[in-house]
């Protein structure tokens, strides 16, 4: 089991945000944080990685460059993966959302499943 803090907004609105480790984000980046709204964070990562494969491209450093872009790419996938779902959390609490409780479940659905049937 996984834990899963929830969040909800004052709309109604809940979003169960996993702890630890984010596989998603691991391996989709600017896609996963553009995925979860987190539009400046998915936008500038996108932005940088065309910008550095360009810089790396006109400077025609061969395999070199290929390392440097494998290196900074797995340094981003790691980061992502470690620290994801805190901006994930962080984005929701600047949207409005207030943490709840935090469940213990197999996935996010049975996270929010659990969540509501505990609520009157």
């Amino acid at each position: 089991m996984k834990q899963y803090k929830i969040f909800q907004h004052p709309d109604g609105s809940t979003e169960a945000v996993k702890q630890g480790w984010s596989w998603p984000a691991f391996f989709f980046s600017c896609f996963w944080a553009i995925a979860k709204k987190m539009w400046l964070t998915g936008t500038a990562l996108f932005l940088a990685s065309l910008t550095l494969g360009a810089v790396v491209g006109q400077a025609e450093m061969g395999a070199q460059g290929d390392s440097i872009i494998n290196i900074i790419s797995i340094a981003i996938s790691i980061i992502f993966g470690l620290k994801g779902n805190d901006w994930w959390e962080a984005a929701l609490w600047s949207q409005g959302y207030e943490e709840k409780t935090i469940v213990a479940a197999t996935t996010p659905q049975g996270a929010l499943a659990i969540y509501h049937q505990s609520q009157p």
